[in-house]
């Protein structure tokens, strides 16, 4: 039973060094941003990002990233198109170690309510942090954050607190 409470202290403490280590920014002035307007509207398993230095996934094998074209579901932050995941989180692979991650969120309105979302970050395979942000369809918010002090990241994956996987949309991303 000690054991059992050694690691459950020691677990929370490494998820509370993570989440201190990770500290909120507003919009910076990116490397690379990503605002899907290159893409044509249409439902993707897979397909690259960030003029192809990253590579952006759906975490269920069922749903698809739906890039949409359509004000009434998800009125693009940046005209024409925005993003989300139908029935699935979404994955973003990144071709290098990055430092800051941010990017405008929203519900799309399809019916699914989703109050937050998840951004857990991860480098070479392991996890490094996570962060909840709020998420509504009323309007498109900013997240972001410097990962500099956990030595960057090169995947982070978006998480849905709603009913189904996904559907957090996401417009006008920015990394570097």
């Amino acid at each position: 039973m000690k054991r059992y409470i050694t690691l459950v202290v020691a677990f929370v403490t490494l998820l509370a060094v993570a989440a201190q280590a990770q500290v909120p920014i507003g919009p910076f002035d990116p490397l690379a941003k990503e605002n899907f307007d290159s893409l044509a509207p249409g439902a993707y398993n897979v397909f690259a990002g960030f003029s192809g230095q990253a590579q952006f996934s759906a975490l269920a094998a069922t749903g698809r990233l739906a890039v949409v074209d359509r004000p009434s579901l998800l009125p693009a932050l940046s005209q024409p198109h925005a993003m989300f995941g139908r029935g699935t989180d979404v994955r973003i692979d990144f071709s290098s170690v990055r430092r800051l991650f941010g990017g405008y969120f929203r519900v799309p309105n399809a019916g699914i309510a989703v109050p937050d979302a998840t951004f857990v970050f991860y480098k070479g395979g392991a996890f490094i942090g996570a962060a909840v942000v709020p998420v509504n369809n009323g309007a498109w918010a900013w997240a972001g954050y410097d990962l500099s002090g956990l030595g960057g990241y090169d995947r982070v994956e978006i998480i849905g607190s709603g009913s189904l996987p996904g559907y957090v949309g996401m417009d006008v991303m920015s990394l570097y």
